[in-house]
């Protein structure tokens, strides 16, 4: 049964029970969706052709730091980040609406440069959207990408003796972030893998057309990422905390803030990798064809949720992001 708004309340509330009430607000979906709210993107055909769907904000003072993060880097990185979500469908970016507003005009207009650099990048052609003053930066972009092979990657297709593997590195994004707030020198690519995300588009095509079960892609951490692939697939996961891909550099500067480099690859957030649910032979054959690499962490399993742990030990309360929450 669908939450109602006024269900809605209090500091409990976490996301994904936003999600699943606009979710109950919805009419029955047409025949031409085939993937309606709940997944990366939406997915639609038309005119013989799958395409999927997706919209994601930025808003200083929340998903970035004005004094962090300049405006062409938040155009920039609001792009990519809906890039990202087509490429976790197997999909490869097409148009890009986007609005902006701020408080004044120069910071839309340096934001709207970013946009189109990334737009560029990765092969999206920008369609328009809206320009507005605003209290602070916020960006807005939809984006439509088209599924060559016509059947997007569900996170609902995992089974029980999938392996999970990850494509590049984890944890790199958060210690940019921690490099630009203690004003450490010296990592440049970590600030850069925060500020400019690398979406995965090649790879989430590759694993589609190998017929990958299910995929995600890491935007609010692989704690939280992982537990919606578990949940919409029905099954459970465990996965390993010392097989996450963490690179010398996360480590050194995690050490040098007191945090624990592997929690904060599984928990961090803001990767924008892919998280793959498949079995071992086809995750041999993806790794082969990938130039990043691809990283079994963990297997699925029957029951529900995700443990983690470490030398066989269980490691507990392990938290991504949640916009209601942080």
């Amino acid at each position: 049964m669908a939450h109602g708004a006024g269900a809605l309340r209090g500091a409990g509330v976490r996301e994904l029970d936003v999600v699943r009430a606009i979710g109950g607000l919805l009419p029955p979906a047409p025949g031409e969706v085939l993937v309606p709210v709940g997944d990366d993107c939406a997915a639609v055909r038309l005119g013989g052709t799958v395409w999927v769907a997706a919209a994601d904000m930025l808003v200083e003072g929340h998903h970035f730091l004005g004094g962090l993060a300049a405006p062409e880097d938040v155009g920039y990185k609001a792009v990519a980040v809906n890039v990202s979500d087509v490429a976790a469908m197997g999909g490869v970016p097409r148009f890009v609406l986007c609005s902006g507003g701020a408080p004044e005009a120069e910071a839309v207009l340096r934001c709207f440069r970013g946009v189109a650099e990334a737009c560029a990048a990765f092969g999206a052609y920008p369609l328009g959207g809206d320009t507005t003053r605003a209290g602070a930066l916020t960006v807005d972009v939809a984006i439509l990408g088209e599924v060559p092979g016509g059947r997007p990657v569900l996170r609902s297709g995992a089974v029980p003796g999938d392996l999970l593997a990850v494509t590049g590195e984890l944890g790199a994004a958060a210690a940019g972030l921690l490099a630009l707030r203690r004003g450490e020198g010296g990592f440049g690519r970590l600030v850069g893998r925060h500020l400019r995300p690398e979406p995965r588009v090649r790879e989430g095509l590759e694993a589609a057309l190998l017929g990958a079960h299910a995929m995600i892609d890491l935007s609010d951490g692989l704690a939280t990422d992982a537990g919606h692939l578990c949940e919409r697939s029905g099954v459970g996961c465990r996965i390993d905390l010392r097989r996450l891909p963490v690179s010398g550099e996360v480590r050194r500067l995690a050490e040098a803030a007191g945090e624990d480099a592997e929690v904060l690859a599984a928990t961090g957030g803001e990767d924008y990798e892919l998280l793959v649910a498949a079995p071992e032979g086809t995750l041999r054959e993806l790794a082969r064809r990938l130039s990043v690499p691809l990283t079994v962490v963990g297997e699925v399993v029957e029951g529900g949720g995700v443990s983690f742990h470490r030398g066989g030990e269980p490691v507990e309360g392990l938290a991504g992001w949640d916009h209601f929450r942080a």
